[in-house]
């Protein structure tokens, strides 16, 4: 009887260390209600809102909260508008700060990559089997022995069932994050688009979206506007005196 009771705790501890395999729910950035606005200027070339702790936003990914916090991740929505009358590319022509320093946003292969959930840890769970029933005698020194009863594989089941889900978990995280990758993305004049972002940082601070120098130099919104001359005034007709 000790041994199984050894044996409960022991399955115990794998079950409280492993836990069972979290589901991804979606960010969803275009659905975002509650974007924080950067400071914008009237005829501004680009608008910029964000929204940190993205994976939060519609509740659930603990599991995956729990890797950003552990990898030194900050996971953000973003929402951009070109107002400018050029086509501008997110990576190239725009520029990232945070805070007072720029910062380039980690790939959204790499970022999906660090932050998914183990799937071999849940083979822990082949170990998860029972036996009901049977009849328990002792030889006198300390040792058992179990005859009968029926013994239950439930431990391949269950292990399979976790990796399953959270293999699909982290393939939803990952095509969600490549969905919504705007490193190299197009924005048309007057266009407006989504995206996450994944910043290696392990505080917050506020973030501002800019055009390069290159790209504001060349963009029609801010060139000055150059005075045109006024029309000259036609002579007046002769005779006009009498």
């Amino acid at each position: 009887m000790f041994r199984h009771f050894t044996r409960f705790l022991a399955f115990g501890s794998i079950l409280v260390g492993t836990g069972c395999a979290g589901s991804y729910k979606a960010i969803q950035p275009d659905r975002i209600a509650t974007y924080q606005s950067t400071a914008t200027f009237p005829a501004s070339p680009v608008e910029f809102s964000y929204q940190y702790s993205a994976l939060i936003t519609h509740g659930g990914n603990k599991k995956y909260l729990k890797k950003e916090r552990k990898r030194g991740y900050q996971v953000v929505a973003v929402k951009v508008k070109n107002n400018t009358s050029t086509e501008l590319q997110f990576g190239r022509d725009l520029e990232l700060s945070f805070g007072n320093r720029p910062i380039m946003p980690v790939p959204a292969v790499q970022a999906a990559s660090d932050l998914k959930q183990g799937v071999a840890i849940y083979l822990l769970y082949l170990l998860l089997n029972f036996q009901i029933g049977g009849t328990t005698t002792s030889n006198g020194y300390g040792q058992t022995t179990t005859t009968g009863g029926t013994f239950l594989p439930t431990g391949p089941f269950i292990a399979a069932g976790n990796m399953v889900g959270a293999g699909m978990a982290n393939a939803n995280l990952r095509k969600e994050f490549m969905q919504y990758d705007i490193a190299n993305k197009i924005i048309r004049p007057g266009e407006t688009v989504f995206g996450i972002i994944s910043l290696r940082e392990t505080n917050v601070a506020p973030l501002n979206l800019s055009l390069r120098n290159q790209a504001a130099a060349t963009s029609p919104s801010a060139q000055p506007a150059v005075p045109q001359p006024s029309p000259a005034s036609s002579p007046a007709p002769s005779g006009s005196g009498r």
